[in-house]
């Protein structure tokens, strides 16, 4: 049994005939058997039940005086709790360092008041959380830098997959290592103090509170429009790819051109190529783009159906030309017939595309008869 039931004699029925003493009591019964009780037992139980409650009491006490013991130097305590973490940190900073392979240095910091504007100045920058298996090919991220004339913001294309937010991320996490006392992977890092750090990166929604993925970037980009100043440190990979192509492209273009007002630091990759053309000659916005080698498979007629991109992994100054998502749906596996349709529609979009500029030039007094006519051909 259990509780004030412990203890108690389980006999076989048939065995029950043969008890005469009066010292067993009957407590209860199931099929088969019997249970008893004997005065001995029952005050064995009594007296253990009695030393159980005493011992509950003492001990209910010894965790009061133990508490308030430890209460009494609970800022020992407390200091003691914060000298292990920061131990813990910098033993965490030390074996980092010590297991990097490749470059690694002391970030260098300039005072906010010496500098002419913030800038960040990463020369060969690797991604912080690679394994030694691992080749990372190291870039350089300029950015606001008074020296090279960087604008503060950087408008980066780039084939799908070619590594732009893991530039991103890249910089963002090494920016966080410097700020916290550790080494970071990379032959120089040269920056002001970085306020915030304000990402916009990746495609989430929020299915139980209703929100869509459009409206989570929306979310985000409005507490970065809201907070940033000039001092922080702003990424933001693919704004408006939640949505159409022209609401997205719109937005996007919106955002950017706060942000150049802003002048925060900024590094904001696009696939919308109306942003490059937009911002060009924009004198706050540099153009950066992931390099990469691209070929295009011949069928017999002659038209280009297959494109093979080289990724190089390299951040490159200028815009990239095309995101060669074809690539992209090859590697996913999407049939070719399939990606052949989708070829021939994307290249009657583009000569659409041209055909429409090359109007708007001419209603605008932008191009003359001779440049006119050498587009046409070209269409």
């Amino acid at each position: 049994g259990t509780d004030k039931k412990r203890f108690q004699l389980e006999i076989p029925e048939a065995a029950c005939r043969k008890i005469t003493s009066s010292d067993y009591l009957l407590q209860g019964q199931r099929k088969g058997f019997k249970r008893y009780w004997t005065s001995k037992t029952k005050e064995l139980l009594e007296n253990q039940m009695a030393a159980e409650e005493r011992k509950k009491i003492v001990l209910h006490g010894l965790r009061k005086r133990i508490f308030s013991r430890f209460s009494e130097r609970y800022t020992d305590w407390v200091a003691a709790v914060q000298c292990v973490s920061v131990l813990d940190v910098l033993m965490s900073f030390a074996e980092y360092s010590r297991r990097q392979e490749g470059d690694i240095c002391i970030p260098e910091f300039l005072p906010t008041d010496a500098c002419i504007q913030p800038f960040v100045n990463l020369k060969g920058g690797s991604y912080p959380c690679t394994t030694g298996d691992e080749v990372f090919i190291p870039n350089d991220t300029v950015i606001g830098d008074p020296t090279t004339r960087t604008p503060s913001l950087i408008l980066v294309t780039g084939p799908n997959m070619g590594g732009k937010s893991t530039l991103m991320r890249q910089l963002g996490l090494i920016t966080i290592m410097a700020q916290l006392g550790c080494r970071v992977p990379a032959e120089s890092f040269k920056l002001s103090p970085v306020d915030r750090i304000f990402t916009r990166i990746g495609a989430n929604d929020d299915i139980m509170a209703g929100e869509s993925t459009f409206f989570v970037e929306l979310c985000e980009t409005s507490a970065i429009l809201a907070h940033a100043s000039k001092h922080s440190l702003v990424l933001i990979d693919e704004l408006g790819r939640g949505t159409s192509t022209y609401d997205g492209t719109a937005i996007a273009h919106a955002v950017l051109r706060q942000l150049t007002t802003m002048q925060c630091r900024t590094l904001f990759s696009t696939h919308y190529h109306s942003l490059v053309e937009d911002f060009k000659d924009c004198d706050n916005v540099a153009l950066g783009h992931m390099a990469c080698m691209a070929e295009s498979e011949m069928e017999e007629e002659g038209e280009g159906i297959q494109e093979n991109i080289t990724f190089l992994y390299k951040f490159a100054a200028g815009a990239c030309p095309k995101s060669y998502g074809f690539n992209a749906a090859r590697l996913a596996g999407v049939p070719a017939h399939i990606i052949k349709v989708g070829y021939a529609r994307a290249k009657a979009l583009e000569a659409e595309c041209r055909l429409r500029k090359t109007f708007q030039n001419i209603f605008l007094k932008e191009i003359n008869v001779d440049q006119f006519k050498q587009q046409i051909s070209s269409l």
